[in-house]
């Protein structure tokens, strides 16, 4: 009797340590766990702004951590992958993310990345360090992060590394063999300006992709494009570039969109014609706005990682004269300004490349396929473009 007495008195024991661990747990779960705020908050709130650089900082590493691959459904390769934020794993080296800036002008193909390249450009030139007094260092051509990022120049780049083979876009040692050459510590800020758009190149491509366009997309959904492994990875893994290139280079998304019928008659010819190649550029749409939602802010510093460009709103024939189109032009070059942290704003020659273009995307299209791709449109309500800040007209794009 008193054996079993005694047996019962640690069963009890054992109960109640196991309810006060678990009571203390989630205590602290509730005291660390940033909630989900809405990310447009009443300017007229009486909040303390570095306390919501605090709460921008917790809510980047809990969408990174709940959030590994930027898809929206569970698959069997999900399940052994880490879930832990990656400011685990890389310290954050603060000097060279203060001279090395990577600007990545992000959308899907056919969405004016070759005609915002030169604005840019000229904007990053046009720029002094006010502490140093030097001009940028600007790559639009920058080789040691293409090869970085897509696995181009093995001979050129990465072998000369040391490398026999071409290592994983967030290789620690890769990672920051591409950082030290891109941006040398020689006094100067570096600013790389990458536009791969998604997806890019051709299935046959010669450079030397880690993962190519694939033809199989032409015979799916663009929800199952979306959700293969090989649309992840292509042209790059954007999880995987931010978590891992974060810690060295501050990381900038300008995001661009353009109005979906002038996006697929860019290239109306391409994925066997206008319908399929809608639906692959709807799938990597799709895929882009998951990764968006979950990379709202910089997991340093707590400001906004993305800003939303819309295209038809620098286009000289969506005004009735030219006072208007530059009105426009200087809004949206001053906003980029402040976005990417930038000194001067002041840039009449920005837009002296820029052209519009001349096509008339429903003549290139046909009747017939642009009925079909106003159905397709329908698909990409609440999804593309994505939601631009509540405060700037100029970022309320049109379908």
């Amino acid at each position: 009797m008193t054996r079993q007495r005694a047996s019962i008195l640690v069963i009890l024991a054992v109960a109640v340590a196991t309810s006060i661990l678990y009571a203390s747990t989630n205590i602290r779960r509730s005291t660390t766990t940033p909630f989900l705020r809405n990310e447009y908050t009443n300017p007229s709130d009486n909040t303390n702004p570095a306390s919501d650089q605090d709460d921008r900082r917790q809510l980047a590493s809990f969408n990174l951590a709940q959030f590994k691959n930027p898809v929206s459904v569970r698959r069997k390769s999900d399940e052994s992958s880490s879930t832990e934020p990656r400011e685990q794993f890389s310290p954050v080296n603060h000097s060279s993310r203060s001279r090395c800036q990577v600007v990545y002008l992000l959308g899907v193909e056919g969405a004016a990345h070759h005609g915002f390249v030169p604005v840019i450009e000229a904007l990053a030139r046009h720029q002094i360090d006010p502490e140093t007094n030097l001009a940028y260092d600007v790559d639009t051509d920058p080789q040691a992060l293409k090869a970085g990022l897509f696995g181009w120049f093995p001979k050129a780049k990465i072998r000369t590394w040391g490398y026999s083979a071409t290592p994983e876009v967030d290789d620690p040692a890769f990672v920051q063999t591409v950082v030290r050459e891109s941006c040398p510590n020689d006094g100067r800020k570096h600013v790389l300006v990458e536009w791969a758009s998604f997806p890019s190149g051709l299935a046959d491509d010669p450079r030397s992709y880690r993962v190519h366009r694939q033809h199989e997309w032409q015979n799916m959904s663009p929800e199952e494009i979306a959700n293969t492994d090989e649309a992840l990875q292509h042209p790059t893994n954007m999880n995987a570039f931010y978590q891992a290139y974060s810690p060295y280079v501050d990381i900038k998304f300008v995001v661009l969109h353009r109005p979906f019928l002038e996006t697929i008659a860019s290239h109306h010819d391409w994925d066997g014609g206008p319908p399929i190649h809608s639906n692959v550029i709807r799938g990597f749409m799709l895929m882009l706005r998951r990764f968006l939602d979950t990379h709202i802010y910089d997991l340093v510093n707590g400001r906004r990682l993305w800003s939303l460009v819309c295209v038809e709103r620098i286009m000289a024939k969506n005004y009735q004269d030219q006072f208007d189109v530059k009105k426009a032009r200087r809004r949206l070059i001053g906003y980029l300004t402040k976005f990417l942290d930038w000194p001067d704003g002041d840039c009449p020659q920005c837009f002296d490349e820029w052209r519009d273009s001349t096509k008339d995307a429903r003549d290139v299209l046909g009747p017939e396929n642009v009925a079909l791709l106003e159905e397709h449109m329908k698909f990409l309500e609440g999804i593309w473009p994505p939601p631009g800040e509540d405060s700037a007209v100029d970022q309320q794009c049109a379908m």
